[in-house]
């Protein structure tokens, strides 16, 4: 991570990093989801917990399947999401060498007049998501790596957050979170196809009902957390029938630091 990297990340709870993805990238991604839109299933309506401005008609659809454990090539776009150089730079940052894939990954679907997901995070004692500077450091507990395959604009609705609230010492209304007052601390975050948004558990965040008649929302979400912690419940093995060292590395079971490190970009 580069300075302005680190200061936006610790300064928002939150980061959106453009164009990691190229567009043949987010085309074979899109494909793979197509390909198994078989696997896919809406939940029952109710992460809105019936706030008139998050309800909808529907709930979002998610994948049945692990789709790095899709056969090839199917698998290869969420694979290579999985152990990006920038993903790895970033979270050898945030959690620390040897962080591990704590769950996911998952998909969010949204088509038009989907449902929204109330505000949560952040409010709470949670030994497992956290953050804080110490010794120089920024460092966090359960955080996500959220890849964007199509575009999201002003006013689409999808991921949301009340930035800097993860540091935050006073816990929103009920009514903010919501969305039955407006005290101006709600931001839709903006993030073009191929962009992945970084965030940590612990920032207020959520999800605004889809508006867009002319494309769904398709997000795929990995969580991590530092190599001593988790959040869920551990992995028994890595799934993935012809695993990378890398891949391998990510599904470990917790243990203290000083395992085996995997290295990022250099940007």
């Amino acid at each position: 991570m580069n300075d302005r990297e680190k200061f936006l990340f610790d300064l928002n709870g939150f980061l959106v990093l453009e164009n990691v993805l190229t567009c043949d990238e987010v085309t074979a991604a899109n494909d793979a989801i197509a390909h198994h839109a078989d696997l896919i299933t809406n939940r029952e309506p109710g992460l809105s917990q019936d706030a008139e401005k998050l309800k909808g008609g529907e709930g979002r659809g998610e994948f049945q399947q692990n789709p790095l454990t899709f056969e090839h090539p199917w698998c290869d776009p969420f694979r290579r999401m999985f152990t990006h150089p920038r993903v790895i730079d970033v979270f050898n940052e945030v959690l620390g060498p040897g962080f591990r894939l704590d769950h996911g990954p998952g998909l969010i679907r949204m088509h038009h007049g989907t449902e929204g997901h109330r505000l949560h995070g952040g409010m709470t004692f949670d030994p497992s998501q956290y953050h804080r500077f110490s010794h120089g450091q920024m460092q966090a507990g359960l955080c996500v790596a959220a890849w964007q395959l199509t575009h999201v604009h002003h006013g689409d609705g999808g991921f949301a957050c009340i930035p800097g609230s993860h540091k935050a010492n006073y816990r929103p209304a009920m009514e903010v979170l919501r969305l039955e007052q407006d005290w101006g601390c709600v931001h839709q975050v903006v993030a073009g196809a191929g962009s992945v948004v970084f965030f940590n558990e612990a920032l207020v965040h959520g999800t605004l009902p889809w508006i867009p008649k002319d494309r769904e929302r398709h997000s795929i979400l990995f969580k991590f957390s530092p190599g001593y912690l988790s959040w869920g419940t551990p992995h028994l093995e890595c799934p993935i029938a012809d695993p990378t060292p890398e891949e391998e590395v990510l599904y470990q079971p917790p243990r203290r630091p000083g395992r085996t490190e995997l290295q990022g970009s250099d940007a």
